[in-house]
């Protein structure tokens, strides 16, 4: 299969009358045809480049954008899931539950074994209850 250059005439040429309309033409035939493709080339950089600037931008306000939906699991003694649901609402435990979490807080912090890796353990479970604050707190009472 062979290549060939598209032909694309909208009229017809007028045939020169002089030497020097010949080389001009001949010098916009060679030219010409050269700065159409630069031109045709330019616009496709262009048009490359704006759809390039257009997802990048897409890109930026997406990752902008906050699509993690937490979820609450209420989970029973024997370890089975008794009720899931988003938390599209502040959620608002019973007084169950805050006097088991803070009854367990009170005992990490406040316990004391023997083995110190015990001990270490039990204050880093212990920080996981407290804020940034509170672990500052915590740092400086007496244990």
């Amino acid at each position: 299969m062979r290549f060939k250059r598209p032909q694309v005439r909208y009229a017809d040429t007028p045939q020169p009358a002089t030497p020097y309309q010949s080389a001009a033409q001949v010098w916009d035939d060679r030219i010409g045809s050269a700065r159409v493709q630069a031109k045709n080339w330019r616009f496709m950089a262009f048009g490359c480049l704006t759809l390039a600037v257009l997802m990048a931008g897409g890109l930026v306000w997406r990752s902008a954008q906050s699509i993690v939906t937490p979820y609450v699991i209420e989970v029973d003694n024997a370890g089975q899931v008794r009720a899931v649901g988003e938390a599209a609402t502040p959620y608002r435990p019973s007084d169950a539950q805050v006097a088991y979490h803070l009854g367990r807080f009170i005992g990490l912090v406040r316990s004391l074994s023997i083995d110190p890796i015990v001990v270490r353990q039990n204050w880093l479970d212990a920080y996981d209850y407290t804020t940034d604050k509170g672990a500052v707190v915590l740092n400086e009472s007496p244990a």
